[in-house]
């Protein structure tokens, strides 16, 4: 079998931004889905997936680790030249070879990554992108809704108005306090039996941080994620060594040399690789294993599309410290009909697909309907 061509598909997600699909083709009539979503720029993205395209036409797709070399060369990611933007070219299409390689034969992706180790994926609901009302009252409304569907954990994204440069300033504290509102109205609103998860975005320094983490004790925290910048190594293991809080991180890194100094250092008690940016299927697995040696547990990070989040059900269900997944709510009530069969959360979980390859296909009549001008279905 042969990679003979690459299409990419835009959606209009939200605001945030559109989600980006890769459909790749064999000369057996055999495709495989995957996603290119929050690079950070599209357009970039567009011109990498083709010129990795090119890398990999005529390669066999049911050998990803083999096509994972040519394009982790090809893309320059692991030297630095193409950041953000080369990771995530390389790791939608390294989605996608899993997917054609379980298609070609007839089994499930993880049964060729060395079988489930559960039947299901616990999923937390990020609110983030569907909490369009700022206030304590509007992010309540979005909590409970999460819990109304099913979910028993949720994540709140509160500190809107700090940033990271501007803390030595008189109302600093006083807009913390707006933040710690709204974490207030969440865990009332959902009560004591829920997890609720508080994602800082990187927005203080340690001092900050730690005031912070004192403050939202009463709230009774499943993790405090990314108080300081993910790269401030020594900052990050301070936190997590003193604040007495469970720490998670590392959302943006790619490749296992930036996650080993995370590993490494302790710097986080929880590890968030995301499959559309450090390196595909293929190595957030590795980063897994790498993480379990050191008694690191792993939630992988994916705040984007359906695609994603199902390539990161097939890391879930393979890897031994694996903790729960992220799931965007309430971006658009059309998500779950892009794939088919439709993405279906239950009681907070996704069943891990027994179908070949990741388990679906893009239904391209939704995909169609809600494409941008560049995304038509080629």
């Amino acid at each position: 079998m042969k990679i003979t061509d690459l299409h990419i598909y835009e959606v209009d997600a939200s605001t945030r931004g559109n989600w980006l699909f890769v459909v790749i083709d064999t000369d057996s009539g055999i495709q495989g889905v995957g996603e290119a979503s929050q690079s950070g720029n599209d357009e970039l993205v567009r011109v990498c997936l083709r010129q990795l395209a090119e890398r990999i036409e005529g390669a066999d797709p049911t050998q990803p680790e083999v096509v994972w070399e040519l394009t982790a060369g090809a893309s320059d990611v692991f030297s630095g030249k193409s950041g953000r933007v080369g990771a995530t070219a390389m790791s939608a299409i390294d989605q996608a070879m899993w997917d054609i390689a379980g298609k070609a034969a007839d089994l499930p992706a993880w049964r060729l990554l060395g079988g489930r180790r559960r039947e299901r994926v616990r999923c937390y609901a990020n609110l983030n992108r569907g909490t369009t009302d700022r206030s304590p009252e509007g992010f309540a409304r979005q909590a409970q809704a999460a819990v109304a569907a099913g979910f028993r954990a949720v994540k709140a994204t509160p500190f809107d108005e700090v940033r990271a440069a501007h803390q030595d300033r008189d109302d600093l504290w006083p807009d913390v306090e707006k933040g710690l509102a709204r974490l207030h109205a969440t865990r009332e609103a959902i009560g004591g039996d829920i997890d609720l998860l508080v994602d800082c975005h990187c927005r203080f320094d340690l001092p900050l941080a730690l005031r912070v983490a004192e403050a939202v004790k009463p709230l009774d925290l499943f993790w405090f994620e990314e108080a300081v910048p993910r790269d401030q190594i020594k900052a990050n293991a301070h936190i997590t060594a003193h604040s007495g809080q469970i720490t998670a991180g590392g959302e943006s890194f790619f490749g296992r040399a930036e996650f080993e100094r995370y590993v490494k250092e302790q710097d986080v008690h929880i590890l968030m690789p995301d499959v559309k940016h450090a390196g595909g299927i293929t190595e957030c697995r590795r980063i897994a294993h790498q993480a379990q040696v050191h008694q690191i547990s792993v939630a992988p990070h994916s705040p984007a599309g359906p695609v994603s989040t199902m390539a990161g059900v097939h890391v879930a269900a393979t890897i031994t410290n694996f903790l729960i997944l992220e799931w965007a709510f309430g971006e658009v009530p059309w998500r779950g009909d892009l794939l088919k069969p439709a993405e279906m959360v239950e009681d907070g979980y996704l069943a891990v697909p027994s179908t070949p390859g990741l388990g679906f296909e893009l239904d391209a009549k939704v995909v169609a309907k809600h494409a941008v001008a560049t995304g038509v279905a080629q």
